[in-house]
């Protein structure tokens, strides 16, 4: 499997990271820093996202995911240590 990265600039401080799978077309978000700034990288590059990937709960990696599901029907994926912390959640994780 070949993967893509994308590292593109966020918020004032920040980087986001798409992970692109060139077999299945499937595209990543490692977190949701920005919904707009995701949106342009994916413009960009003309990926579709299909995935975000949380981290954990702290806003930089958590703002853009109303956005994102509503707008482009991401499923979300992240800890369940911390769901009462995430909203949007669709898949839970743990170690």
């Amino acid at each position: 499997m070949a993967v893509l990265i994308d590292i593109f600039p966020c918020r004032s401080d920040n980087f986001g990271y798409l992970v692109h799978d060139t077999a299945t077309g499937r595209t990543a978000s490692i977190d949701a820093p920005e919904a707009a700034a995701i949106l342009a990288a994916l413009k960009r590059t003309g990926w579709k996202l299909t995935d975000v990937l949380i981290t954990h709960h702290h806003t930089d990696h958590v703002e853009g995911i109303p956005v994102l599901k509503r707008d482009l029907g991401v499923t979300v994926t992240g800890p369940e240590g911390e769901q009462s912390k995430i909203l949007g959640l669709d898949v839970l994780v743990k170690g």
